[in-house]
């Protein structure tokens, strides 16, 4: 009795899973590319390619100090803006399981208020900019959902790893003298270039769960990065010569990535088939990164900062969806709090369906 009480529970489970898995095959393709988000699951269905590229632009104009104290950066002669694009793929490979893979690009520079130096024999100006840009390294996920269906709730696990893409390491400095009226009496541009990406493999863990009822949707998230590895970096030491050149050298050092928690939790509303509001409560907090210096290693202060982030989403057409996100620092610490607007677009389709 036991074993035809097993064999008929593995064969219920079995027809459940075949029919989440050719369930999309059945419908038309255009009910599931037009599903408002509040029917939609967290993964893409079976077969269903999903391109989102976005463009966010942030204006650096305060910061959190150690004590969460906000600081304008306008004071403290700082001032910068950042252009960052990203780029994710997404592919169905069942109902309930989705891989994709994701990439960014960043450009920014931080500009210095310029520095005066007099002395008894010397009067030299400093300006200093530190440029950063270039694309991050590559996430490669894949993410689990129940094969069950449920019209209220949903719940997926995602798990992935951070490949090294990026250069990390900095480019050499393109320091510079200007206005140079004396021998004495110069300016001096500090150049720094900077790269992006981790340098080291990093492990992402992360779970979802959204809960909807009618046309309100709770959606909450929560991300672990941890890096696997220790690094090397460079640092540039420069030397200005007497013909006003600048000479550098660079010396290795380790250091170990932070850790980094970040948490989500949004509320959304389905005002229409077509378009969608949504609030979302952002937590992020990294720690538990060192970096050596002169052959010891220092922790790297702990950062925090907790965003509000209201947006919207419409569907413009059966393939073609469009998203803006604003964001807003409440509080932080020993982080940058910038203002943004980010601006998404995400295409769909089902690329090998007839």
């Amino acid at each position: 009795m036991q074993r035809i009480t097993l064999f008929l529970f593995l064969l219920l489970a079995y027809q459940v899973v075949s029919e989440a898995q050719t369930q999309p095959l059945l419908k038309d393709r255009y009910v599931y590319l037009t599903t408002p988000y509040n029917l939609r699951p967290l993964n893409v269905y079976r077969g269903q390619l999903q391109a989102n590229a976005s463009y966010k632009f942030a204006v650096l104009s305060r910061q959190f100090d150690s004590q969460g104290k906000l600081d304008i950066l306008k004071d403290l002669g700082i001032a910068s803006v950042y252009h960052y694009y990203e780029l994710e793929l997404k592919y169905g490979v069942t109902n309930f399981l989705e891989i994709s893979a994701f990439s960014t690009y960043l450009k920014r520079g931080i500009r210095t208020q310029s520095v005066k130096y007099v002395t008894s024999t010397e009067s030299i100006s400093v300006n200093s900019l530190e440029e950063e840009k270039g694309f991050g390294d590559i996430l490669l996920t894949a993410s689990i959902r129940s094969p069950l269906n449920y019209k209220w709730f949903d719940i997926a696990l995602r798990g992935g790893i951070y490949i090294q893409s990026a250069p990390y390491k900095p480019d050499k400095p393109d320091h510079a003298v200007s206005d140079v009226l004396t021998a004495n009496e110069f300016t001096v541009n500090y150049h720094y270039k900077n790269n992006i990406g981790y340098g080291v493999p990093v492990l992402l863990l992360s779970g979802q769960l959204k809960i909807t009822l009618k046309k309100i949707s709770l959606e909450s998230s929560i991300t672990l990065k941890d890096p696997l590895s220790e690094g090397e970096n460079i640092r540039w030491d420069q030397n200005l010569t007497d013909a006003r050149t600048f000479i550098y050298t660079s010396k290795p050092y380790t250091y170990l990535p932070d850790r980094a928690l970040e948490i989500n939790t949004s509320l959304h509303y389905q005002a229409a088939g077509w378009f969608s509001i949504y609030l979302n409560l952002g937590y992020f907090k990294s720690t538990r990164g060192w970096t050596e210096y002169w052959g010891r290693k220092y922790s790297n202060p702990e950062k925090s900062i907790v965003l509000l982030e209201p947006g919207f989403e419409i569907q413009i057409s059966p393939s073609v969806r469009i998203l803006q996100t604003a964001g807003f620092p409440l509080k932080g610490e020993n982080n940058y709090a910038p203002f943004y607007l980010n601006m998404a677009l995400s295409y769909n389709l089902f690329p090998f369906s007839k």
